[in-house]
């Protein structure tokens, strides 16, 4: 090769290795700034989902109470039903041997 083909040559490596070089810096950049949007609305979107189950999570805790309070107001009720369902037996029991007890005293007093 001769002297002015090898310098010719020479010249070209280094404007593309330059040009080379300089796209590629330039596409680092482009990279890092679409990761660091990436992230950031990732991020934006996690904060998002997270106050959703926030507020997911609060109605849940309302809903919990008020199917507790539910719950012992039913058991309290039972409990009641039970309590006055004993005594009308006891009364409807005392009732029978009262009329029982008058039948035999007005049959004994024909």
């Amino acid at each position: 090769m001769d002297q002015e083909l090898k310098q010719y040559l020479d010249a070209m490596e280094s404007r593309l290795e330059n040009g080379m070089e300089a796209r590629l810096g330039a596409t680092e950049e482009r990279m890092v700034t679409l990761m660091t949007s990436v992230k950031e609305s990732l991020e934006r979107q996690i904060e998002g989902v997270a106050s959703r189950f926030d507020a997911q999570a609060t109605r849940m805790d309302r809903q919990a109470a008020m199917l507790q309070t539910g719950a012992r107001w039913t058991n309290r009720m039972i409990a009641w039903a039970e309590k006055v369902d004993v005594s009308l037996d006891k009364r409807i029991q005392e009732i029978g041997e009262l009329r029982s007890r008058v039948e035999r005293r007005e049959g004994g007093a024909k």
